[in-house]
């Protein structure tokens, strides 16, 4: 039978836990809108509109747009600009996101490394296709972990949502292309960014 509480039955101690369930409510309604905001993201990617443009150029933008990306003073991002001016056919703002993304994920997994270096280069592969490829010296990725961290919603960081990774390897196949690591725990991560041959 139901009962109406007055206010000379309300106690602390039920105003705490009412409080608390409220909180617990909230926080779940914000993971809920998260996931929800998440799995949308992953869902709705824009055809690629494909055009011819150079990596320098490419870097060159990117480069301005990482610049108030929050990093410790310990850590060094490098474009190299030394190679011959390789174009590519993709969309320019997808890639941008993904190479910004890679970038991104370098430095948070970097934030604790006191000579963190981070470079950022363009080359062709040997199957002759044009690759961008981001490489760090941080503390590497666990070889138990290495295919999952593709994996939607994987996540081995506290605040991550786990879908950059899936959502920039979800881009580059629509360039038919493709995004792969390799990975040696305490020495190195690269990510590399393959585009379709030009051949």
């Amino acid at each position: 039978e139901e009962h109406t509480v007055t206010p000379r039955e309300i106690s602390s101690s039920n105003i705490d836990i009412t409080l608390r369930g409220l909180e617990a409510i909230r926080e779940q309604g914000k993971g809920l809108m998260h996931f929800v905001e998440s799995f949308r993201r992953l869902t709705s990617i824009p055809k690629p509109e494909m055009r011819q443009f150079s990596i320098m150029q490419l870097f060159n933008r990117v480069e301005v747009l990482i610049e108030p990306l929050e990093k410790s003073p310990g850590i060094s991002v490098e474009f190299n600009r030394q190679l011959p001016d390789i174009k590519i056919n993709a969309d320019e703002n997808l890639v941008s996101q993904v190479l910004i993304n890679l970038i991104k994920n370098a430095v948070e997994a970097n934030e604790n490394n006191p000579k963190a270096s981070i470079r950022i280069s363009a080359g062709i592969s040997d199957d002759k296709s044009p690759e961008i490829c981001v490489s760090d010296n941080g503390p590497g990725i666990r070889e138990e972990n290495i295919e999952n961290i593709f994996v939607p919603f994987f996540t081995t960081r506290e605040k991550g949502s786990g879908i950059g990774l899936s959502l920039s390897r979800q881009i580059m196949g629509l360039h038919g292309g493709s995004l792969t690591v390799r990975s040696v725990p305490g020495k190195e991560t690269i990510f590399c960014m393959k585009f379709r041959s030009r051949q």
